[in-house]
């Protein structure tokens, strides 16, 4: 089949009934934190969770949600509250790994090493209608890509605080976070890999340098 015809086939199926979604196993590889611990098989239906799985690993993805309209007021993002939603949702879904039931041993055994959450967003069209933003404005696109960014930053610095208080995680030793490299760093890899440009902005508004100490102390 001619990837250009199985392409479109795949595009117009997309447009059609709204699956499936779909992501790329290499680029999903190449970029993933957990490198060193196995491959990335497959993803979550929605595919914004990839893990690693094995004949003993079940991935197993620990979702939270953040509601961007709850966040904004007076005509504007609160980034207080928004700071401090984005740190108790990570304690959250810490917790719910410790806490969950797990109908396999596999499934466990992946969360409990492994320990991997994500956190997203929802409620950006309502955020956007209520701030008076156009959703396909630029202006919509800056926003996102600043709020993207200080939900990355204070999710992962939680991140590392809670490695803090209680240890790093079981299988942290070699990972991309262990030899420094942020998700932002890992389009480079990607770049490598390919031999071609990727053109993704890779500019930041906030200072990373306090997150990228915490990972490295703990």
């Amino acid at each position: 089949v001619k990837a250009a015809q199985l392409w479109r086939r795949m595009i117009n199926t997309l447009y059609e009934t709204g699956h499936p979604w779909m992501t790329f196993k290499d680029p999903a590889n190449i970029r993933s934190p957990q490198d060193h611990a196995g491959v990335v098989h497959s993803s979550n239906l929605c595919t914004e969770i990839t893990l690693n799985t094995s004949k003993t690993e079940t991935a197993v993805c620990n979702l939270g949600s953040i509601n961007l309209m709850r966040h904004v007021t007076n005509g504007a993002i609160d980034k207080d509250e928004l700071e401090n939603t984005t740190a108790i949702a990570m304690r959250m879904l810490d917790n719910v790994i410790n806490v969950n039931f797990y109908p396999t041993k596999e499934a466990k055994r992946s969360n409990l090493k492994h320990r991997p959450v994500g956190l997203g967003i929802m409620g950006w069209q309502d955020a956007l209608y209520s701030l008076d933003i156009q959703f396909d404005s630029s202006e919509a696109v800056e926003l996102s890509d600043e709020i993207m960014e200080f939900i990355s930053y204070h999710a992962i610095l939680t991140s590392a605080k809670l490695a803090e208080e209680k240890g790093a995680y079981e299988s942290f030793k070699k990972s991309k976070w262990d030899r420094e490299l942020l998700p932002i760093d890992t389009i480079d890899l990607q770049e490598q890999e390919r031999g071609l440009t990727v053109e993704v902005n890779r500019s930041s508004r906030m200072d990373w340098t306090p997150v990228r100490e915490h990972i490295k102390l703990h």
